[in-house]
């Protein structure tokens, strides 16, 4: 049945194939400690992830520590996993924000009085990709209406993303910045925005310009009409 069970995890997907990391030499040996940690082998930056652990024959209380090392320095996941006795144990960890996709080691440490093992897996971190986009309440405004707006961000799952936006503007036909926001957070994915438009505007095409942390810009138009 174990090995059906591990047959079966090998032919699913890079996303949701879990990285079994055995870190007892010799897990058949009677009363001999075992443990185990199950993680994805492909991890977000910036999103919540889970790691379990599995812990069994322990003959002493041991202390569980995980960190992503790479080239570019250690990240340490979470040191305050204390174990006095057999368990299975899921925690959630989030992964730090990261400038590019990188293989990274999962590196995860077990140490007790008599024992310790440290063992690695490499995993693939991507990062942080969102969809951040602008909604006007509508398409069309009288001059001295107020521009009521949203700005949204989701992740790859669609999901509400909580996102720092450096810098939002509207842009009139002649180009001018006419509105502008600075270093504001998008709470639960959402931020309500609005702007009184002059009685006597430039008719014509309208902007919401976005700038996004990745250095992504975004547009939305809108138009101002007498009708």
């Amino acid at each position: 049945m174990g090995k059906h069970r591990l047959r079966s995890l090998a032919l699913l997907p890079l996303l949701l194939r879990l990285l079994l990391l055995l870190l007892a030499t010799d897990a058949s040996a009677p009363q001999k400690p075992i443990y185990m940690v199950m993680v994805p082998s492909l991890l977000h930056a910036g999103t919540p992830e889970k790691a379990c652990f599995l812990f069994s024959h322990l003959n002493e209380t041991v202390a569980v520590r995980v960190s992503l090392e790479s080239v570019h320095g250690n990240q340490s996941l979470f040191t305050d996993l204390v174990v006095d006795k057999d368990l299975f144990h899921c925690t959630s960890f989030t992964v730090p924000q990261s400038s590019s996709d990188e293989l990274m080691f999962f590196t995860v440490q077990v140490k007790g009085a008599t024992h310790e093992f440290r063992r690695q897996s490499t995993v693939l971190v991507k990062k942080k990709e969102s969809l951040v986009f602008a909604q006007t309440d509508k398409p069309i405004y009288k001059p001295g209406q107020t521009v009521r707006f949203r700005v949204v961000s989701l992740d790859e799952s669609f999901h509400p993303l909580n996102e720092l936006i450096p810098l939002l503007y509207i842009q009139d036909p002649k180009n001018n910045r006419i509105a502008q926001w600075q270093n504001f957070n998008l709470e639960g994915g959402l931020k309500q925005l609005s702007f009184p438009l002059s009685s006597e505007p430039t008719q014509g095409s309208y902007k919401v310009v976005i700038r996004t942390e990745s250095g992504r810009t975004v547009e939305h138009p809108f138009s101002v009409e007498e009708f």
